[in-house]
């Protein structure tokens, strides 16, 4: 384990120390609360973020995989010679 944490902005605490009485719970209660809290809203907007990108490259992928094929398909053989060069 770490050592402990200390908060050394005097309003910081005191904001701490006035929330914690209000809600009935001890300081560390209530900032293991926040931080859990904080850490859910975080990871949740993260995910969606990725869930977001992902459709997008589906969706794009999906336009593209939509496109006509134009001319013939090219083979290794159309773009490398018997060596395995490029043409």
């Amino acid at each position: 384990m770490n050592a402990p944490v200390q908060i050394r902005k005097f309003d910081t605490v005191e904001r701490l120390r006035r929330l914690a009485a209000l809600e009935g719970k001890s300081i560390t209660d209530l900032v293991d609360e926040m931080v859990r809290e904080r850490d859910e809203r975080t990871t949740a907007a993260r995910d969606a973020n990725v869930a977001e990108r992902r459709r997008g490259i589906e969706e794009a992928v999906r336009r593209f995989n939509a496109l006509p094929i134009v001319g013939p398909l090219l083979s290794d053989d159309d773009m490398y010679d018997e060596d395995g060069l490029p043409k």
